[in-house]
């Protein structure tokens, strides 16, 4: 059974790897807390309802041999928006706008929603296992 085809697992999915670039952009404004001039950045939200009209089938191209469509330059991590953050609470005298206090709450936030999707895959996965297990043709 190909999972890809189910559309709430692909959108787990999907939401999973927004989350886990959302903890690497906050740990990176927590690893330059201390650089002069920094400016804390967030990634864009995407609604997990976007993502499951996103997962739906349509035309898509797909690459069967890898030297047939080579793809844009960038990492696998720039498919996400990132934007920089309005407003800080305060400014360090050295132009850092990194405020720890926010970037920790939305770390555990962001643990949290990770934790809920992770839960909700597993529960997915087990109703896809009873589903089959009980009447996917292995006869009794």
């Amino acid at each position: 059974m190909d999972l890809d085809r189910v559309d709430l697992l692909k959108a787990i999915t999907r939401r999973m790897e927004w989350l886990g670039e959302r903890q690497r952009v906050l740990s990176e404004n927590i690893a330059n807390a201390d650089t002069p001039g920094y400016q804390a950045k967030d990634l864009k939200q995407v609604s997990f309802s976007d993502l499951v009209k996103g997962s739906q089938p349509g035309l898509t191209a797909r690459v069967t041999q890898p030297d047939h469509i080579r793809g844009l330059p960038g990492s696998e991590s720039d498919r996400w928006a990132t934007k920089r953050l309005n407003d800080p609470y305060e400014t360090a005298p050295n132009g850092n706008k990194v405020d720890l206090e926010q970037q920790m709450l939305s770390v555990a936030e962001t643990q949290g929603d990770h934790n809920l999707m992770a839960s909700l895959y597993r529960k997915q996965m087990g109703m896809l296992r009873r589903a089959l297990g009980n009447g996917g043709g292995s006869g009794g």
